[in-house]
């Protein structure tokens, strides 16, 4: 029987502890090949501890992680060739040209450099100077041109977009996709959550070394109260939609009522069908708002558990 393609990261159970301070409480995440995957979380939430546990930069307290299939401590040396990473801080050796750091890294890969002049094109880098004289954008491109040079199957980008220009974050969105197109996995984390609404095809919630919640950004949405706001033809008594199953009337007055909708549009359709329906807004939920609301929600449930009103 064909089990499928194995993932592209497996990760099962992993904690690690900074002395006593716990910085990734047993989580459990899995990332399908040619996925783009957005891993969300605010400063100090364990994004970036994940990321280097995953390429074996330093050990974890239990638990385990599998990247193409192969153990991230045994295979640390093939899977670090086989994979494309740009840390939050790149760091650079500043008295070379910006090509001749793009050629070490190259040779370090292992792998040769097919996209290298795409890449400085589409990023628009002159790689010939120093990099002393790089402005922060320009270092942040010949980062990214050295994690996407070689064009490897997985590629782990912390914060990827720092220092961009809108044009150049829109042409790295551009070339993550086509790579995703290929089959190459996409694993970033950011804190633009228009880019990982833009790009992601699931994304993950990290809090306090905890997963708070990992799916499709359309279908975290849904779990989401929803408002909606409804102006109709003749005043309308709020009370007259009490009884209806998922709804709730939170605000308004004479003919125009806002409602907070929890479990989908069908009954509040129906119960507006019976009356005559001038105008009807319904913004969705941004991912800022999922994100928001499902911190809220853990740190309440968490909150609860502890006995804490």
């Amino acid at each position: 029987m064909d089990a499928g393609p194995i993932p592209a990261i497996q990760i099962q159970s992993l904690t690690k502890y900074y002395g006593s301070t716990l910085a990734l409480d047993s989580i459990d995440l899995e990332v399908s090949q040619g996925e783009i995957f957005g891993f969300l979380g605010p400063n100090g939430a364990g994004k970036s501890t994940t990321i280097r546990v995953m390429l074996d930069l330093i050990r974890p307290s239990g638990g385990s992680v599998k990247v193409l299939g192969r153990d991230s401590r045994a295979d640390s040396i093939r899977i670090r060739g086989m994979t494309g990473y740009l840390p939050g801080e790149a760091s650079h050796y500043d008295q070379l040209s910006g090509r001749a750091m793009l050629g070490l890294l190259e040779s370090l890969s292992g792998r040769t450099a097919v996209r290298r002049d795409e890449l400085l094109q589409r990023l628009d880098l002159d790689p010939s100077a120093r990099i002393a004289r790089f402005s922060r954008g320009m270092k942040q491109k010949l980062a990214l041109t050295g994690a996407l040079q070689s064009d490897p199957p997985l590629l782990v980008l912390d914060e990827p977009t720092t220092g961009l220009d809108p044009l150049i974050q829109q042409e790295l969105h551009g070339y993550l996709r086509e790579a995703a197109d290929r089959g190459t996995t996409v694993f970033f984390s950011s804190h633009v959550l228009s880019e990982v609404e833009e790009l992601c095809d699931r994304v993950a919630f990290i809090r306090e070394g905890k997963i708070v919640a990992v799916d499709r950004i359309a279908e975290l949405r849904n779990r989401l109260v929803k408002p909606v706001e409804v102006e109709f033809a003749d005043p309308v008594d709020p009370a007259a939609f009490a009884g209806v199953d998922g709804i709730s009337v939170t605000a308004g007055e004479g003919s125009r009522l806002t409602f907070a909708v929890t479990t989908g549009m069908d009954g509040l359709v129906k119960a507006l069908a019976e009356r005559t329906v001038t105008d009807l807004v319904s913004v969705p939920p941004s991912l800022e708002e999922t994100f928001l609301h499902l911190y809220e929600s853990d740190r309440r449930g968490a909150d609860k558990e502890a006995g804490i009103e």
